[in-house]
This record gives structure tokens, sequence and C-alpha cells, in this order.
């Protein structure tokens, strides 16, 4: 080979180690707990709050402010002013408190954040999974026989998806929103499996509710907590009772979400590639903290055929393209319609268009009798 070619080879290696050791950074980064992203207050009166303009505070629609190390909140409105550099906006109702200057705030879609703004009549019950308890909050529908099970994405927890719940109660569904392993709930900073192994904590939640009265299910799922229902809907042995799913921003395709997510972060794309790639290799996916490798075709759950599936996503989602989700809809024998949000954060749907996100949903689950006879 010569020595100007072994050279070459050996330097060719290099380049391929470092391209693999950043792409299992950046898996890492996206299995592991991280903290919530803050902006600061930059002033605050009576009745507005100005913050840093950027694509999340800037957002038409409601969003929930919290200050205090996460303790107490307001609500923010109108966008009163935005000259690309700082946004104020309208501080809505009377809080009790508000943030001063200087505090660090946590932006978020939670307009409904605890159970008992979602209704009075809620408790909070267990379920067994995998020798685990699991905390959920149940709110009944008197004689309901359909359950809707709400699962939370990456990192996050029930808190995130109460705003939904009343969609499904609003459709005479008893819901039941859930928790599962390694979440912000379970406080033991396990790394995400994508859903590969939290999908088991959604089917112990599907026989907790037939065991207590659902003869059938709607699914709601929020970005991976979309991937932990299409696992339980492709393996759960209760899956023909699963009537339709909902599924919002929802994360279909890892490897696309990867690469979205290092070119957010100012990387190049193919370091996502790689990183969703080191998560399917044995031994190699230890690296960014797997015990075990996920199947490559657990990277892309596919769509069930002939179950109804609503897919409500923004075309501004930078986090989770939407382009996969028109993918997926047009999927052969997939029975999916997408609903198109402007332009916004992932997850922030509800927030950007309320009235197309309730509207579409109340639409889809109003198909409730045909759904059951399919």
């Amino acid at each position: 080979m010569g020595v100007v070619g072994i050279a070459a080879g050996a330097a060719a290696l290099a380049v391929v180690a470092a391209a693999t050791a950043a792409g299992a950074v950046v898996a890492k980064k996206a299995i592991h707990p991280r903290p919530k992203r803050t902006v600061t207050a930059v002033d605050v009166d009576a009745t507005s709050l100005t913050v840093r303009s950027d694509e999340q505070t800037r957002c038409p629609g409601v969003y929930r402010v919290y200050f205090d190390g996460g303790q107490r909140s307001i609500l923010v409105g109108d966008v009163l002013s935005d000259d690309g550099s700082h946004v104020r906006r309208k501080i809505l109702g009377s809080p009790a408190g508000a943030p001063v200057p200087g505090d660090d705030l946590t932006w978020s879609g939670y307009l409904l954040d605890t159970p008992g703004s979602v209704s009075s009549d809620f408790e909070e019950v267990s379920i067994a999974a995998d020798g685990d308890v699991r905390r959920a909050w149940y709110f009944p529908i008197a004689g309901a026989t359909t359950w809707a099970i709400h699962v939370h994405g990456i990192h996050s927890g029930r808190q995130a998806i109460l705003r939904a719940v009343p969609d499904t109660l609003s459709a005479g569904m008893s819901s039941l929103v859930i928790g599962y392993r390694g979440d912000l709930e379970d406080g033991r900073g396990l790394p995400a499996t994508f859903g590969t192994d939290e999908w088991h904590d959604l089917d112990a939640a599907m026989h907790y509710a037939v065991d207590h009265g659902a003869e059938r299910l709607v699914l709601v799922g929020w970005s991976m907590g979309a991937t932990i229902a299409l696992h339980a809907a492709a393996r759960s042995s209760l899956r023909r009772r699963i009537d339709a799913m909902v599924l919002i921003c929802p994360a279909l395709d890892w490897f696309a979400a990867l690469r979205a997510g290092a070119v957010k972060a100012g990387f190049p794309a193919f370091l996502g590639t790689l990183g969703a790639l080191s998560l399917t290799i044995p031994g190699l996916a230890r690296v960014p903290g797997l015990r075990k490798a996920i199947p490559m075709r657990w990277m892309r759950p596919s769509a069930p055929a002939g179950l109804p599936t609503l897919l409500i996503h923004s075309s501004g989602d930078r986090d989770v393209p939407i382009d996969v989700s028109k993918r997926f809809a047009a999927t052969p024998g997939a029975e999916a319609t997408l609903v198109e949000i402007p332009p916004c954060p992932h997850g922030m749907e509800l927030n950007r268009d309320p009235a197309l996100f309730h509207g579409s949903i109340a639409h889809f689950l109003s198909r409730g009798e045909a759904l059951s006879a399919a």
C-alpha cells in the first residue's frame, strides 16, 4: 500500500471515528433528560412582560410562563410590540404574583397545568407495570365504555398534556393521563428508548382501563408519546380494542428527528443520522447510555393499516419535521388524516390555533360510533 496509502487510510479512519463519536454525543443529548430552556425577564409591569424575541416568545397564542423555580406562573397573550430584539406580551388576568426583571422564565404551552384545572372530578390511580408502579390521573365520565389514554412526550410529564383532556371528556370518554419509566416524574434519570421500553407502561394502562370497564380505547400521544402509541397499536394484546389514535406533533421517524435536532443545535445533519444509527447497533448503543440497542425498525414505526388516525402537526416544527407526518399520512393502507397548524414551535399546536386544534379533534372523535363499528 505504501506509506502514503497507510497514512491516508489512518486519516480516513480517524475522521470516521471522530464523526461517530460526535454522532454519539448528539444521541446522548437526545435520550438523556436535560434542563428546560429558560428566557430572562427584561421588563415587567402590571399588564405586560418583555423578554428577548425568538421563535417561541413571539409566536401568536396564549402561553403559561413559569418563574420562581417553576413554583409560580402567569399566562401571557397578545404580542403588544416586537422590534425583533425584544417582544412585549400582555399579562392575562390578575395574577397573585409576577416575575421581576432578571428572573429566569420557562415558556410553556401548559394552559391547564393541574388536574383540578381540568375537572374537579378526578383521582390519582396506581398502575402496576413490569414490577413497578406508575401514577396516572383518571377523569371519569359516568357510563363511558370508551376510554382515552393520554401519553406525553420525551423528557416531560403528565402535566404537559392535560390541555387536551377536555377534548376527550367532551367526546364522552373517560380519560387516563399516564406517566412512564424515565419521564420527568420518574426521577431516576433513565435514558429514553424512543418507545422500545416505554410502550410497556402504556400497555399496562390499557389493561388497567379494560379491567375497570373500558370496552374500547382511543390513544392520544404527543411527540414521543405518539411513538409509544404506535408501538402499543402494533404489539399490545389489546390492540384490537383501539378504535383510533390522535397523534400531536408526532415523532414518527427518529432518524429525521435527530437530524433536525442536530441542525437546530448548529451541527451538520449527518451527525444526527450517525447518532440515531449508533442507538441501533449493539455495543455502540452503550456509548450514548442505552443498556441495549433499539431495533432499527422501531426507529420508524409504521402506520397501522385501517386504524383511524388523526395527526396534528405544525409546519414550523423544527424538532420533528412535518414532512414525516405527510409521508406517514400518505402510506398505502393508512387511514390517517393530517391537520396542518400554522408555524409554531414543537408542541405548541394547541396554543397557536386553538380553534383548529379543538375543532379537528372534536370532528374526528364525533365519528365514535363508526370507529367502534369498524
